[in-house]
C-alpha cells in the first residue's frame, strides 16, 4: 500500500506540474482573437504608409506636371526660328542702301576677305562637325549671329581702314 502511496503522489505531482506547465504555455500563446487585433494593426499600419506614399506621389506628379506646363509656358515665349530670320533679314535689308555705296571698297577688299572666308568655311564645317550632335538650333542659330556680328564688325573696321588710307592718298 506504501508503494502505491508513492506511486499515487508521484502521479499527483507530475499532474500537478503538467497542469502548471499546460497554464504557462496558454498564458504565453495568444489568443486568436489577439492574433486578428495584431494582424488588423499590422494591416492598419501598412495601409497608412501605403496611403502617405500615395499622397507624396500623387503630389510629386503634380509638381512634375506644373514643372513640364511651366516649360512649355517658357518654350513658347522663345522667338521662333522664322521670327529670328526675319529679324536678321530686316537688319542685312536696312543696311543694303549704306552697302551699297560702300561696295567699291569691299570689292577691294573681297580678295582677302576670300581668304578669311575659306578659313571661316573650314572652322565653321570642323565645329558643324563637331557640334552636330550637342548643338540645338537656338544655339546653331547664336553661332551664326555671333559670326555675321563679327563678320560686319571687321567689314566695317576693314572698310573705315580703306577708307582713311584712300582719304590719305587723295
Amino acid at each position: 500500500a506504501d508503494k502505491h502511496a508513492r506511486e499515487l503522489q508521484a502521479l499527483k505531482d507530475a499532474h500537478d506540474k503538467h497542469a502548471k506547465g499546460m497554464e504557462l504555455a496558454a498564458e504565453s500563446h495568444a489568443t486568436v482573437e489577439e492574433r486578428i487585433n495584431y494582424v488588423e494593426k499590422l494591416l492598419g499600419d501598412s495601409a497608412d504608409k501605403h496611403a502617405r506614399e500615395l499622397k507624396a506621389l500623387k503630389a510629386a506628379h503634380d509638381k512634375h506636371s506644373e514643372d513640364v506646363a511651366d516649360l512649355k509656358g517658357a518654350h513658347a515665349h522663345h522667338a521662333s526660328i522664322p521670327e529670328r530670320m526675319a529679324y536678321v533679314e530686316q537688319l542685312l535689308g536696312d543696311s543694303a542702301d549704306k552697302h551699297a555705296k560702300e561696295l567699291q571698297a569691299l570689292k577691294d577688299a573681297h580678295a582677302k576677305l576670300a581668304a578669311a572666308h575659306g578659313k571661316h568655311a573650314k572652322d565653321v564645317d570642323g565645329l558643324k562637325a563637331l557640334h552636330q550632335h550637342h548643338a540645338t538650333i537656338g544655339e546653331r542659330m547664336d553661332y551664326m549671329e555671333q559670326l555675321l556680328g563679327d563678320s560686319a564688325d571687321k567689314h566695317a573696321r576693314e572698310l573705315q581702314a580703306l577708307k582713311d588710307a584712300h582719304d590719305k592718298h587723295a
